[in-house]
This record gives C-alpha cells, sequence and structure tokens, in this order.
C-alpha cells in the first residue's frame, strides 16, 4: 500500500468510527440524494483534519495530488469534504499544469458544495498568475456543455478583490443572459457582489446598464452591497 493510500484509509477509518446514520440520512437529503454520508459533521472534520496535518504536513505536502484523487473517488461525501481541506493547505503550490487535473475533479462528484471551492481557490489560484491562460480558459469554460465548469467561469475571480478583471467578468456574464439556470445566475449575482465589496460603482453602473436582461436573481444577488 502507498503512502497515499495509506492516508486515504486513516481518513476514512476516523470517518467511520465517527459514522451517525440518521445524522448521515438528514446530508444527504440536503444535497437532494446525490451523496452518500458517514454522518460526521464538518467541525469535527475541520478539527481532525487539523490535527493530522500538523503529524503529516511533509508527506500529505508531496503527495497530496494522489491523497486528492484517492480521496475523490470514494462514496462517502465526508472523504471529498477531507480533500477539500487538503488542497485548501496547498493550495499556493498548484501550477498551470494542474489545471486539467482540476477541471476533472469539477466534473466529478460535481455539487456546489465542492466545485465553488474548486473554482474559487484552485481554479482562482492558478489563474491569477497566468494571464494567457486565464483568457483561454474563460472562453472555453463558459461555452462547456456542463453546467459546473460554466459557473467556474463566472466564479473563479471571487476572491481577486482589486485584482478582478472586470472587463472580462462582465463579458462572462453578458454570455450567460437568458439562461434559467439557478446555479448559473446565482453565480452571476455572487460575482457581481463579491466585486462590489472593492469597486461598487463599477458593478452599479452594469447592473444599470443590463438591468432589463439580467435574470432578477442575479440583480438581487449582485445589489447585496450596492
Amino acid at each position: 500500500m502507498s503512502k497515499s493510500d495509506i492516508h486515504t484509509v486513516n481518513f476514512q477509518d476516523f470517518l467511520s468510527s465517527q459514522a451517525n446514520e440518521v445524522a448521515a440520512e438528514k446530508m444527504k437529503a440536503y444535497m437532494k440524494g446525490h451523496f452518500d454520508y458517514y454522518g460526521v459533521k464538518a467541525p469535527v472534520i475541520k478539527q481532525f483534519f487539523n490535527e493530522y496535518w500538523k503529524e503529516n504536513k511533509l508527506e500529505l505536502t508531496q503527495d497530496f495530488r494522489k491523497v486528492i484523487s484517492s480521496l475523490w473517488t470514494r462514496n462517502q461525501r465526508e472523504c471529498q469534504y477531507i480533500a477539500v481541506h487538503l488542497l485548501k493547505k496547498v493550495k499556493k503550490q498548484l501550477e498551470s499544469k494542474d489545471i486539467e487535473w482540476i477541471e476533472q475533479l469539477i466534473l466529478e462528484k460535481s455539487w456546489w458544495d465542492t466545485v465553488d471551492f474548486l473554482a474559487s481557490h484552485a481554479v482562482g489560484e492558478i489563474m491569477l498568475h497566468e494571464e494567457t491562460l486565464k483568457m483561454k480558459k474563460a472562453e472555453e469554460y463558459i461555452n462547456h456543455d456542463n453546467l459546473w465548469i460554466r459557473r467556474t467561469a463566472l466564479i473563479f475571480q471571487l476572491f481577486y478583490k482589486e485584482k478582478t478583471d472586470a472587463e472580462l467578468l462582465y463579458a462572462l456574464i453578458d454570455s450567460t443572459i437568458g439562461s434559467k439556470e439557478f446555479f448559473i445566475n446565482k453565480a452571476s449575482g455572487w460575482a457581481l457582489r463579491q466585486y462590489s465589496k472593492v469597486n461598487p460603482q463599477s458593478v452599479r453602473s452594469y447592473i444599470e446598464l443590463q438591468k432589463s436582461n439580467l435574470a432578477n436573481l442575479t440583480i438581487k444577488e449582485g445589489s447585496k452591497y450596492l
């Protein structure tokens, strides 16, 4: 058994030891039945991971791609939550070559609870330092057949603050005008709301310009801090 597999087994053993059938059913229902659960609450997972990280930081850092990929194959959703905690610790080490790997994670076991982190932190971290890749992927993503990849195009700049490419953001949102998809219109509004924290006048002007075209949900979300 490889070291990465040992870590995965250790994570699963912990989750299994904390399993709660009643909680698991509630969690599954909340996620529309998309995933199975052990029934372990988020604070318990976070505390365990942080303690495990302290003791195994070097090995986890060296093998993070293998460990995350292995956790992603597991049936119980908490395994992906641990993978996200690990990715959060090592995201500064992501390189442009990792973009296709992250895209695959987005496409596998897709739902907002993992996609939003992968988009705004993992993809966002890579794109922040790769201008050419950013422009290429943004266009590719917004025209993608997959809903979650399109959502990624809208929110990968979510935490860029002053570094947000506003022209690109507005162009991407414009590309979704007419969409009836909740997760797309919500993402557009979320992106506008975040950017309004640093440039409210720009967002205000954009919403006013496109008011008759944008979805009501997008306007509502985007105007929250205006």
